[in-house]
């Protein structure tokens, strides 16, 4: 490891307990999340948008993973999401660099570019697969707080710090099982939530999705990769959860023709690969995805 002490924001939740687990024994880790201790780690109990709390956590600290948020667009308002999202995000950058951290790993999500979640917002790509020139469009409050918090991140780049930023597609937690099982055995049918799992089956129209490990996994490959300024990543797993193959389905989502297939070697080998370049990720920060849910959508 590059680093000897990183901060973990969101370390309690979901995501950031992977996170932990990943970095474990690999540097000195400092927690920070609105939950108690659990008592294995340094542990700052507050909130991002409290700016003397994530000072104090930052302060010793050389690299921060930041992963607090409001974690989609069901899970608050326009006006919570803009508030927790972008503003925590400016905490946590304005604290890093008083402190002296060196690299900031951000998570931020594939729906900066547009074609995620929400019905009747959703911009089509203008290329497969998309990559991260793709140009970005967020429509919708969560995807425009994590478009904001990337420009808030390549801001302090220009000041000195080193920044990695990734996308993950939506991360199928133990806890969402349940729902992508149901939307599985009824695809059409399906209602988010209707299974009463802890998180909806989600995924954007041609159903996306990576394991919370592999997305771990990612951020500390983001701690150990060099030579970094700014770099953004797509994280997913090697396939979708669709029963159709991503084309196919992308296709009858839209309705009309394909965007330009500018690499259609990527669906002839893997039918069901998703709509982003993982080459990127592969090639320049190490990441191939290990898990894959379709057994869960009894796929």
């Amino acid at each position: 490891m590059r680093f000897e002490k990183v901060l973990v924001t969101g370390a309690g939740g979901l995501l950031g307990s992977h996170v932990v687990d990943a970095l474990n024994g690999a540097c000195n880790i400092v927690g920070l999340d609105r939950l108690p201790s659990p008592g294995a780690i340094d542990w700052h109990q507050g909130d991002i948008t409290d700016r003397d709390c994530v000072a104090r956590a930052a302060t010793g600290c050389d690299a921060v993973v930041h992963v607090a948020a409001i974690p989609n667009i069901v899970s608050g308002t326009g006006d919570e999401i803009m508030r927790v999202n972008v503003s925590g995000t400016w905490n946590v950058f304005d604290a890093a660099e008083q402190a002296g951290v060196r690299r900031v790993v951000l998570c931020s999500s594939d729906s900066v570019v547009g074609f995620t979640v929400l019905p009747g917002k959703m911009v089509p790509p203008d290329y497969l697969p998309i990559d991260h020139a793709h140009p970005l469009r967020p429509t919708d409050p969560y995807a425009l707080s994590k478009r904001l918090g990337e420009e808030i991140a390549r801001s302090f780049t220009y000041r000195g710090l080193e920044v990695v930023v990734l996308r993950p597609v939506f991360i199928a937690h133990p806890e969402s099982r349940i729902e992508i099982e149901a939307r599985g055995r009824d695809p059409d049918g399906y209602v988010p939530g209707s299974a009463g799992g802890a998180q909806p089956a989600a995924g954007g129209a041609v159903w996306h999705h990576v394991d919370p490990r592999d997305v771990a996994r990612a951020f500390r490959l983001g701690l150990e990769l060099e030579r970094v300024r700014f770099e953004t990543f797509f994280i997913s797993a090697s396939t979708t959860l669709s029963p159709e193959p991503t084309l196919e389905r992308l296709r009858s989502w839209l309705d009309g023709p394909l965007p330009e297939v500018r690499d259609p070697s990527v669906w002839r080998e893997n039918p069901h690969a998703p709509l982003y370049d993982l080459s990127h990720a592969r090639d320049t920060l190490g990441f191939e995805p290990i898990y894959n849910a379709r057994a869960w959508a009894g796929l």
